[in-house]
Parts: C-alpha cells; structure tokens; sequence
C-alpha cells in the first residue's frame, strides 16, 4: 500500500514549496530493547533507556542508597547508567533520587563522563519544560554519584484499562518555576506510585488530540531550544523519557544529556533514533518527529510515514495533515533537510495553534 503525502499540505510558510510524493508504507520491525512490547500496567511503565518503574524492582544493587537529608523509600525504576529511588526529604517532601554506580561502568572515564554531564545541565535545569535538579552530590565511598529531582505527577487510569491500583493518600508539594517554591499539592500513594509519562498515556488513552499534541510539541521543542543554545544535546527523546510535572510535559532521563562535541558514545532507541546517529541537535529533532508520529496517528513509529487506517473518517483530519508535514521535515533521512534549529521547529507548530 502507498500513502500520499503533501509536505505543506496546507500552506505551512516554510513548506509551501515541497513536492507531494508518494512512499510506501514501512514495515513493522522486531522490538529492540527492554520495554519495547507486551502489555502496559501499572507496575510496568518504562521511563528511558531499559529504566522500568515498578513496585517490585529486583537484582542489583537491591540495598538502599544512602541520600543525606532523605528517606529512600523503595527502587522505582532502571535507566541509562543507573537506578532511580522514590525518596522522602525531612520535610515531606517527594522527590526522584537518581543514583549512578561506578561498578556499571568497565572504565573511571565514562563514569566520570557522566558526573560532568549532571553538573553541565544542573544549571540549566531550572527552566521550563526540563526536569528540575535540585541537588547533585557524591559518595566516593559507596560508589556512585547522585542527584535529586522533582517528581513526575501520579499517573492516572484511562479508557484503555491502565491506571494506578487505588487513589493516592499522601499530599505532595509540587514546585513552582522557580524548582523551589510549592505551587500545588499533588496527591500520590508512595506503596504503588505510577509516575505519569507520555508512553503511559499514549497506552492509556491511545491517540491523543490534535491540540494536545501541538501543545506537547512545542514544549519539547522549548526544552530542547534550551538545551542546544547551551551547548548540550538529549540523545534519547522518546515516550517513556517524557514526564508529566503539574501538567507539564518535560524531557528525563537527563543523565543521557551530554555536550554537542563530547566523543560521541552510541545511545537511543531504535526507531527513534536517526539514520545517522545521536549525538547532533538534528538527530534531537528527528526522535522528536517520531514521538509526534506516535501520539498524533496512535501508530508505532516503526509504521512511519503511514496514516491510520480511519484517516479519512477523522474529524481534525485537516489539523493532523498540518501537523504530519512537521512531523515528515522532521524525520528526513539527510539532516540537512529537516530543521536545523528546535525554534524553526516550534515556529510551524505555532502556526497550527488553535487561535481562541
């Protein structure tokens, strides 16, 4: 079967001029990677590379860190390089602990790598749409390295079955912009605490609208605007790397962030990750378009470039032809032809910006 597209299908400024042709459909390849099929459930929601939040994590390194200042309640999840725990401070409040050993790498350099990497983005953390850090530290002694992190808000259940086992008993302070100051209270049962990620909703509730998708997008493209001015790239952008903070969708799993001209180490997921390799803004904002495709067209970005089956029947189908030849600049196979710059990319998605 092939699918016709028209970059710029309708009049998008900086894709008035791109030919329509027609591709074939791509076929759906094996899944790569821990987490990448089989059901969804509250106790199984990949959160980055292989990390795996559950109530029931096991094997290595099974003994809680030492945290100063906080209680290590229990492992919730696996990620790039390290184990994430949910921790209480002496005030009540919850935060993400991420801890990174030494014994997961063969070699001091990329552990140390790794630390400098933290340290780079701690700085730049406190901007909208990026994961809060609000503290880094070390024990050489224990060996591993730290940092503490505003929490993702509790997921909720959705029409498709997934959702948490019971409501949440506990009230959490959420931070304000400045990563400090409480805004709200969130509510959330620490024993069975579901963090709310994109790849969670897109399992729960399965295609999201138009304007949410729009909204998502140019959040990301917010976050990741950010991170390349400051010399910085993700290399990871993907579902279960997006989390929910009060509402707001921003990139995780930072502990992949690294510099723009650090020795390139070949990280990312298949089928998100570009043709030629992480390690470029370029190659961001190829993986972006994947996650777009994805909660736009409800489809595993493995169909890319096919529509849903029911496009024609869809009623902002119009809408998501706009949106589709973002998402097709995007994901050139030659860097040269998608945006070379997050803001170019947030730009045409500010043209379909519902006006109210």
């Amino acid at each position: 079967m092939k699918i016709r597209y028209c970059y710029g299908f309708f009049g998008l400024k900086a894709m008035q001029n791109l030919p329509c042709v027609s591709l074939p459909s791509m076929p759906i390849l094996s899944a790569v990677g821990p987490g990448a099929s089989g059901p969804l459930t509250p106790k199984s929601v990949s959160l980055g590379t292989g990390e795996l939040y559950s109530s029931s994590v096991s094997d290595r390194h099974n003994s809680a860190p030492t945290i100063p200042d906080y209680e290590v309640l229990r492992l919730i999840g696996r990620g790039a390089y390290g184990e994430v725990w949910l921790a209480r401070s002496t005030t009540g409040l919850y935060r993400a602990v991420k801890v990174v050993h030494r014994a997961a790498f063969d070699h001091d350099r990329p552990f140390e790598r790794e630390f400098d990497g933290i340290q780079k983005f701690e700085p730049i953390s406190h901007s909208e749409s990026q994961v809060h850090i609000l503290h880094v530290g070390r024990n050489d002694a224990g060996g591993y390295f730290y940092y503490v992190m505003e929490l993702a808000d509790q997921a909720e259940p959705g029409p498709n079955g997934v959702g948490r086992a019971s409501p949440g008993v506990v009230e959490m302070e959420s931070q304000g912009s400045s990563g400090v100051s409480p805004s709200r209270t969130e509510v959330i049962d620490p024993a069975s605490y579901v963090p709310k990620t994109l790849k969670y909703e897109l399992h729960a509730r399965g295609r999201l609208p138009f304007e949410e998708c729009v909204q998502i997008g140019l959040a990301l493209t917010n976050a990741l605007a950010h991170l390349h001015k400051n010399g910085l790239v993700h290399r990871d952008v993907k579902p279960s790397n997006i989390i929910f903070v009060n509402g707001v969708p921003k990139l995780a799993d930072i502990g992949l962030v690294t510099s723009v001209d650090a020795t390139r180490s070949f990280v990312g997921t298949e089928g998100y990750l570009a043709p030629e390799g992480p390690g470029t803004a370029q190659a961001d904002l190829y993986s972006l378009g994947k996650v777009l495709y994805e909660i736009s067209t409800g489809l595993s970005r493995r169909e890319f470039p096919a529509l849903p089956d029911d496009i024609a029947t869809v009623a902002d189908r119009q809408h998501l032809s706009e949106l589709n030849a973002v998402i097709v600049k995007a994901c050139q196979v030659d860097p040269s032809d998608r945006y070379q710059l997050a803001a170019e990319m947030r730009a045409d998605l500010e043209l379909l910006r519902p006006r109210r």
